[in-house]
């Protein structure tokens, strides 16, 4: 039973370690939220995920989440309205 435990104990760290670095946008405009699906740089990112290394699929995943935020924000700009505000997340050096 304490074996069981122990080993349950150890794996939880593991669990959170597969999400992206970078949290994904909240893309609320929807002729921006289009653009940014449309963008030639999101889709490339996704053609190059190796689903067997998951150190990379997080790296491309966090890479996405941060083209989808800047091609969002620069689309709400072009067209006036204002850019979702907050704390500039923390640039990874990969």
């Amino acid at each position: 039973m304490t074996h069981r435990f122990l080993f349950l104990v150890l794996l939880l760290p593991a669990c959170g370690a597969l999400e992206p670095l970078v949290a994904a946008p909240i893309l609320a405009n929807p002729e921006c939220r289009q653009e940014v699906r449309r963008s030639p740089e999101v889709r490339n990112m996704d053609r190059q995920s190796n689903f067997e290394n998951q150190t990379q699929v997080r790296r491309l995943a966090s890479l996405e989440h941060e083209a989808e935020a800047r091609i969002y924000n620069d689309c709400l700009r072009r067209r006036g309205l204002p850019v979702q505000g907050g704390v500039v997340p923390i640039q990874q050096v990969w």
